[in-house]
């Protein structure tokens, strides 16, 4: 059947959509709290290891879903992200956190890489011309899944509790990405190709300087991103005093913003470029981060920063694979940009872990210091890559 480049994109966001809820995960916490007394520290590390698993799957298992295909890999994401929530019900049925990191963060992370690498590396395909804006449109899903699932989360708790919540958008998910998955394919052009494809080995990808460059530069971008994702809610709540519905607003907003981000950032870096691009939206954000502790107070003042900071973000997301691409080629983008993901996972742990040194607001300074070291990292991938077209 011949597949329509616009349906293809359409199942690539759709798929991505689902997955995107995992962004709202600060809307779990509390219930969990309450209803099974699991403190914010310990429910945190479900999301955490989430992230982790989802990284991890992108970078080890990318290859491996280039070569089944996009169908197969989107059932396989399919099969995890479902099994992973309807675990996740049972879990909280009996009370059993461990089962709970094993189930949401483990086996659902396996479906959230699975789910998050095949739109992106298909529909990319597709769109040779325009990578960024292709990409860009497929991650900003991915964001706008979290403001979708901000709204339903508690709704869904209010009427069937915590474990019918789970159970039942774990079957909604689990219907989405199955229609994707089969609708999804790469361009017969690419197939045709594709068999006198030499793959990089591991070593050859993270000992070169321009994948370590990139690594760090998505690693210090996400960290404190992440950080505000994992408790977007508490925060709104602890620091600016926002009420429970206007924390749920919060979440939703910031979701938006995780998506406007993707898509605007992409769209400008196919014009001025990757690495300006990612210099333009670290430095803005670094300002940002340094200006929090003494907006804080100010209610209006704190959301802004915030969601200047989240479509930062989402930006590096969303930017990272055709810059991947404009370095590594289209041949090896898909397996450089796995193995980049890891900086996610890392950055999972490492970004809430930082927040939680200290309750007070001061600790977004740290935040604006490791943007400025990543600025730092950008020159000198400059400079790699100018040293790149000399010896060409």
């Amino acid at each position: 059947m011949k597949k329509n480049k616009y349906l293809i994109v359409l199942a690539g966001m759709i798929m991505q959509l689902s997955i995107g809820s995992i962004y709202a995960y600060s809307k779990w916490i509390e219930p969990l709290a309450k209803e099974l007394n699991w403190d914010a520290h310990d429910t945190k590390t479900g999301f955490s290891l989430a992230i982790c698993f989802l990284g991890l799957t992108a970078a080890f298992m990318g290859k491996f879903a280039q070569k089944v295909g996009p169908t197969k890999a989107g059932l396989l994401a399919t099969v995890f992200l479902t099994v992973g929530l309807l675990g996740s019900a049972f879990a909280v049925n009996i009370g059993s956190i461990y089962l709970f990191y094993l189930t949401f963060g483990v086996l659902q992370g396996i479906g959230l890489g699975f789910g998050y690498v095949v739109p992106v590396y298909t529909v990319v395909k597709w769109f040779p011309d325009k990578p960024g804006l292709a990409s860009g449109i497929i991650i900003m899903s991915f964001a706008l899944g979290s403001l979708l699932a901000s709204f339903l989360i508690s709704p869904l708790i209010a009427s069937m509790g915590l474990s019918g919540a789970f159970s039942t958008l774990g079957i909604a998910y689990g219907i989405c990405m199955l229609l994707s998955a089969l609708y999804l394919a790469n361009p017969a052009i690419v197939e045709a190709k594709h068999h006198a494809h030499v793959d990089l080995t591991p070593k050859e990808i993270i000992t070169d300087k321009r994948f370590i460059a990139l690594w760090l530069l998505l690693f210090l971008n996400v960290c404190g991103g992440i950080a505000i994702i994992s408790k977007a809610a508490v925060l709104g709540q602890e620091v600016v005093g926002m009420s429970a519905e206007q924390a749920t607003m919060f979440v939703a907003i910031i979701g938006l913003f995780n998506g406007i981000g993707r898509l605007f950032w992409s769209s400008i870096s196919d014009k001025i470029g990757c690495w300006t691009t990612f210099m333009l939206f670290i430095g803005i954000n670094a300002v940002c981060f340094a200006l929090m502790p003494s907006f804080s107070s100010n209610n209006t003042s704190f959301q802004i920063l915030t969601y200047v900071i989240i479509a930062g973000y989402g930006a590096g997301f969303a930017t990272m694979p055709s810059f991947v691409k404009s370095i590594f080629g289209t041949e090896n983008y898909g397996q450089v940009l796995g193995y980049t993901l890891t900086a996610w996972s890392a950055a999972a742990f490492v970004g809430p872990l930082l927040l939680g040194l200290s309750t007070e607001i001061t600790i977004f300074y740290l935040f604006s210091i490791l943007l400025v070291v990543a600025l730092v990292v950008g020159f000198w991938l400059k400079g790699l890559l100018e040293k790149q077209l000399v010896v060409a």
